[in-house]
């Protein structure tokens, strides 16, 4: 099932729960702010767009790794970005537990889902 957009609804439901995450001020965006966040101890989970700049990505990815922060890869630049209602992000930190325990279990599921229906082709 594809809503609009051609994402599934998995796909746009984790789109949508970042989307609240930001409103809560749950989420941190922009390099420098995730780069702060993530070296005081704060990022709960890192969200790494699937494109954009490799250089930057690489970075957040190994802070993450070096601060012992939970880090998936998902959306593109322009779908993080829109999801926050601004341009492309490269990335997203959520800020809360309960809320990157949530999309943990999304994007987990959703990687599978892709994985399976690819599977089937």
């Amino acid at each position: 099932m594809k809503p609009q957009g051609g994402h599934s609804v998995g796909k746009e439901r984790i789109l949508q729960t970042i989307g609240l995450s930001y409103r809560a001020s749950l989420l941190a965006s922009g390099f420098d702010a995730i780069e702060m966040a993530l070296h005081a101890g704060a990022v709960e989970l890192l969200i790494v767009a699937t494109d954009g700049s490799e250089k930057q990505r690489a970075k957040l990815k190994r802070i993450a790794q070096e601060e012992d922060t939970r880090c998936r890869t998902f959306g593109t630049a322009e779908e993080l970005g829109r999801a926050i209602g601004k341009d492309m992000r490269i990335a997203v930190a959520i800020l809360d537990r309960g809320m990157a325990d949530k999309l943990i279990l999304r994007i987990d599921e959703e990687v599978r889902n892709d994985d399976s229906a690819a599977d089937a082709e």
